[in-house]
């Protein structure tokens, strides 16, 4: 029998942990066995760099996409200019040409030629949040006007409240051309009903996954690349460096350990993987705290999975926007104790005390409890390994079999409909 053919199509001004979730998607086996897949992408430098790592970038059956919008652009300036009056002069000619509709009326060009290319049964959109990547709706509006295939629509972060009324019209079109929304925690559902108005019905909880690579340098080869003692208490954050990512806060904690002698510079060392527009602040702030022999910051890595497995303990302090980081999945898999924020999807994912902790989001005692929490564990060997054990039984349902299964369940429901 011939495949159904599903177009998967994201948008992001980085390749991140959504963009990740899509790399497993067309990788994955089950959905290969039942679907020709491609994939639609918006080109540019930094999402190609994420799909040449992930093995991607030359596959048959991409599809990179010239696509007019800001996103990348208004990243670049605001993580190259300081100066927040010269950012808004850069950007405010291309802020008004998006306004008046030039984007709008070449993306959907592109978006109508593309179908009416590859003539889809099924169109998986992928967004970082909603309404987040313009040119994901747009996507639905060139489907209503060309060949109307189904429509999954998958939301990977809180939805936002509307700005504006217009939104409230726009919002009512894409709720009524799509088939399905996904969202991967019950708290990111509620966001959509509430903050946008959709059906609950149309709305599908199914979990992230993540797949586990095999792991190529062990804690001794990365202690030596750092130059601190093999048997260093070592912990790991992977995210991109941003404000709600919370990497200040886990600074400020080791800070308050070290200067209360509650834990000895020569025994505890923190690594961040990942790059970001707070990177120059975050890099100054531990130079002026004296933190440049324990805390590092080691940019983007192709083996981010290396440093988790690595880690005596991981943390993820975020403060805003997330839903069901990967990384935490990752963790999971790989056996660690956890200390992550208690929001989002990640308290679906933590249950506090048994395979991790859960910190309060309170940014008044933040610092504290990280602190409070580091020293707990640092202190307590049994308890990490008991945490770690647990974490291990519980990422068999956040595996990639079970993600294709659960989306491939989703699909033939909709294309029977």
């Amino acid at each position: 029998m011939k495949k159904k053919r599903l177009l998967v199509f994201s948008d992001c001004y980085i390749y991140g942990g959504s963009e990740r979730l899509m790399s497993f998607l067309i990788k994955n086996e089950v959905l290969n066995e039942s679907y020709d897949l491609i994939y639609a992408y918006r080109k540019h430098k930094e999402y190609e760099e994420g799909l040449k790592n992930e093995g991607l970038l030359n596959r048959k059956g991409n599809f990179p996409l010239i696509l007019l919008s800001n996103e990348t652009f208004f990243y670049k300036v605001n993580a190259k200019i300081s100066n927040q009056a010269l950012r808004l002069i850069i950007k405010i000619p291309f802020f008004i040409i998006e306004k008046i509709g030039l984007y709008f009326l070449w993306n959907i060009f592109v978006f109508m030629k593309l179908l009416l290319t590859t003539k889809p049964d099924i169109i998986h959109v992928n967004n970082g949040g909603y309404p987040a990547a313009k040119s994901c709706n747009i996507l639905v509006v060139a489907n209503f006007l060309t060949i109307r295939s189904k429509v999954i629509y998958q939301v990977n972060n809180q939805a936002r409240k509307r700005k504006i009324f217009f939104e409230k019209f726009y919002d009512a079109f894409v709720h009524k051309n799509v088939s399905r929304f996904i969202n991967a925690s019950n708290n990111a559902k509620q966001q959509l009903v509430v903050n946008r108005n959709f059906d609950p019905n149309k709305i599908l909880v199914i979990n992230n996954c993540v797949p586990l690579p095999e792991i190529r340098i062990n804690k001794t080869d990365i202690c030596e690349e750092l130059n601190i003692p093999k048997d260093s208490f070592l912990i790991v954050e992977v995210a991109f460096l941003s404000e709600r990512k919370g990497q200040r806060y886990l600074i400020d904690a080791l800070y308050k350990l070290f200067e209360n002698g509650s834990i000895s510079k020569n025994k505890v060392y923190c690594a961040f993987i990942g790059n970001g527009i707070d990177e120059g602040l975050l890099r100054n702030h531990i130079s002026e705290l004296d933190l440049s022999s324990n805390v590092f910051l080691l940019g983007y890595r192709k083996n981010s999975e290396d440093f988790i497995s690595a880690c005596d303990l991981f943390l993820l302090p975020s403060i805003k926007d997330e839903d069901m980081p990967l990384v935490i999945l990752s963790a999971l898999g790989y056996g660690k104790a956890i200390v992550a924020t208690d929001f989002a999807g990640i308290s679906q994912v933590i249950e506090n005390g048994v395979n991790g902790i859960l910190l309060k989001n309170d940014l008044e005692t933040f610092t504290t409890s990280i602190a409070y929490e580091i020293k707990h564990l640092y202190d307590d060997e049994v308890l990490r390994k008991k945490m770690g054990d647990n974490a291990r039984k519980v990422y068999k349902d956040y595996s990639p079999k079970s993600y294709g299964m659960k989306l491939k369940e989703t699909y033939e429901k909709v294309l029977a409909n």
